[in-house]
């Protein structure tokens, strides 16, 4: 509307002009051919001036428009980051409050798997290590993580462990083989009462009083067998479940594994979470965790 209104007073300034020429000089067709004439500088200037100021009206407006577009897209992105934000927090809460009741829950398993075979000539289990925190390596659409447990072990009494390091150039040293071997408890004999000791009596009166010793069960030679203490686990981790009271709502699957423990539980809305549990035995006087090979 600018533009039309500007054209419109250029134009009408100069037929204003040529009708005040016409008036002094007598109208006539040549007078009026001579005046257009004499005017064509003034429509030219007219003319330019027009398209110029076209030109700057264009330009100005289509300058304002990205910046104006780009503030709103800038506003919009940051309504929606500040959306997603928020869901991302939330998440991140249930996240957390479900993992630390998972914890808590392999806790008490591994607790209970403790009493079942408390005073037993079995490996003694020891409160699980965390390997996978709830932050390390994690995020928000992690649903099919395998979090991992270190189980250490202690031998039951009467026996005792000696640890062979195995690829002592690596640094640090990981694995191991555990050696196991008798100890004399006749003094224990004595003033407890609760077992015989397995190197001063005779092998007939061990079997007919008392369970086998470790050695017997699930050693390979002198060495502990790896296959053997996890085919047993796996069978003290299903009979301490059921005594749990989070069996009601919670469904625990043992998978089938030859070393290690590893576990399906799948919670109410159905959501599983797979747990490996390894055994590990600690270096003495250090706080190192070696795996059993």
């Amino acid at each position: 509307m600018d533009v039309i209104r500007f054209f419109a007073l250029v134009l009408g300034s100069i037929i204003w002009n040529v009708l005040q020429e016409l008036e002094q000089s007598g109208f006539s067709w040549g007078a009026l051919l001579f005046a257009a004439l004499e005017q064509w500088q003034s429509w030219a200037i007219g003319g330019v001036l027009l398209l110029l100021f076209g030109l700057c009206w264009w330009l100005r407006k289509r300058s304002r428009q990205p910046a104006s577009s780009s503030k709103e897209m800038a506003e919009e992105e940051e309504e929606v980051n500040s959306c997603v934000a928020g869901d991302v927090d939330i998440i991140l809460l249930k996240r957390l409050l479900d993992l630390q009741k998972f914890f808590l829950m392999m806790d008490e398993l591994l607790h209970m798997c403790q009493m079942l075979s408390r005073n037993t000539f079995r490996p003694q289990l020891q409160p699980a290590v965390r390997v996978r925190s709830a932050l390390e390596g994690w995020s928000v659409c992690e649903d099919d993580a395998v979090y991992h447990l270190l189980v250490p072990l202690k031998p039951p009494r009467g026996h005792a462990f000696h640890l062979e390091l195995r690829n002592k150039r690596e640094r640090p040293v990981r694995k191991c083989r555990v050696r196991v071997e008798l100890e004399c408890t006749c003094r224990r004999e004595r003033l407890v009462e609760d077992m015989l000791c397995f190197l001063h009596h005779p092998e007939e009166e061990l079997r007919r009083n008392q369970a086998a010793s470790l050695l017997e069960t699930f050693c390979t030679g002198p060495y502990l067998d790896m296959e053997k203490s996890t085919r047993w686990f796996q069978v003290l981790v299903k009979a301490a479940w059921v005594v749990l009271p989070q069996s009601t709502q919670h469904r625990l699957i043992v998978l089938r594994s030859r070393r290690s423990c590893k576990l399906r539980l799948t919670n109410t809305s159905n959501s599983p979470q797979l747990i490996e549990m390894t055994f590990v035995v600690q270096q003495d006087g250090l706080d190192t965790f070696l795996s059993i090979e």
